[in-house]
């Protein structure tokens, strides 16, 4: 495989200090080593935690996957991903792989909260907390805290990590593709202000190592299922509700749409950032009935407008400036919509 390009200039100076070239000299051979992510995980927690177990693994250090929950199904194509130990499905065979672990590397998230059921088990452990993240005012309860919120994604810092080990020219096919997915995902498919001339480089590295990263596109996203395509299709006919005075769209998808089209987890991902895509929105929130009563949120915004100050605020949330997350107790969809339409001039200012 030929080598790749010099990342070292322009990486995270978070990633190639001291204490981030230290992880690499504290692991050894025959150490118990876990990686974890964040429940609900997205492309680039299971970028994340693939990339880096496929990484490991080729460097000879062996590690185990485990995850709170599974992810959706368009991410099942990823290498290694069948290897995975999902807490909610093997609660034993998890709970004895934490409870053993001397290092634990907790990836793209900075809260022992964001791990949903798993948090105690977690919490518990008694081995090494190293967190690589990526977002916004982290907890303490990390032993080794690498973070640097300026970055697009946790699978870039990672590959910053590699680099600032001197290994990034060994990273592996199978721990690229894993990595570019991340990457791929958490921006908008490199479409978001957090994208830099650094991200472009890393990418560059991986094309010019021999990564197809047209494949991999197409493995993410080409492969949808009639049931995801008609689902967001009617969503976005029937159920989307546009504020244009505020630059706000909404769109509510009820428990009885997602029974209608035999909703899969991530049929609605990528949704919100075609509600983003709508002339003359700067604000786009797509709001799923996970439960009775209980909405899930995913909120976008283009330019100053911060949706996680929004999601901190009103939905118990949080997340990226331009990017959120939050959630809704106690009301239906069309409470919601009737909700926001009461607080958009609080939100928003127009004048």
């Amino acid at each position: 495989m030929r080598e790749g390009i010099n990342l070292l200039e322009s990486a995270s100076p978070v990633m190639v200090s001291d204490k981030a070239r230290q992880c690499w000299e504290d692991m050894q051979p025959g150490q118990s080593i876990v990686i974890v992510a964040h429940r609900s995980p997205d492309g680039d927690a299971v970028g994340a935690a693939l990339g880096l177990h496929h990484h490991l693994k080729a460097m000879g250090i062996a590690t185990n996957v485990v995850l709170p929950d599974r992810f959706p199904a368009f991410l099942n194509w990823m290498p290694g991903a069948d290897g995975i130990c999902f807490y909610e499905e093997e609660t034993d065979a998890a709970a004895q792989l934490l409870d053993a672990a001397d290092v634990i590397w907790c990836l793209d998230f900075n809260g022992l909260d964001r791990v949903g059921n798993m948090e105690d088990a977690l919490r518990n452990a008694r081995g090494q907390k190293w967190v690589v993240d990526h977002h916004q005012m982290p907890d303490a309860f990390a032993d080794r805290l690498l973070s640097d919120p300026a970055c697009g994604s946790t699978c870039e810092l990672l590959v910053d990590l590699i680099a600032g080990w001197g290994q990034s020219d060994s990273l592996s096919n199978e721990a690229m593709a894993c990595l570019y997915v991340g990457i791929m995902t958490d921006t908008g498919s490199f479409r978001f202000p957090s994208v830099t001339a650094h991200t472009h480089a890393v990418l560059a590295h991986f094309l010019s190592r021999g990564l197809d990263h047209a494949a991999i596109h197409q493995s993410t996203f080409d492969e949808q299922s009639l049931n995801r395509v008609q689902l967001q299709g009617f969503a976005m006919s029937e159920r989307l509700h546009v504020f244009s005075e505020y630059g706000l769209a909404v769109v509510g998808i009820e428990r009885g749409d997602l029974d209608r089209f035999h909703y899969e987890s991530g049929d609605t991902e990528g949704l919100v950032n075609k509600v983003l895509g709508l002339a003359g929105v700067r604000v786009a929130i797509m709001a799923r009935e996970a439960e009775p009563r209980l909405i899930k949120l995913s909120l976008r915004s283009v330019g100053d407008f911060s949706v996680r100050d929004l999601a901190a605020a009103e939905f118990d949330g949080g997340g990226h400036k331009n990017a959120a997350g939050g959630i809704v107790k106690g009301k239906t969809i069309p409470e919601f919509i009737a909700f926001v339409n009461t607080r958009l001039s609080d939100w928003i200012d127009v004048s």
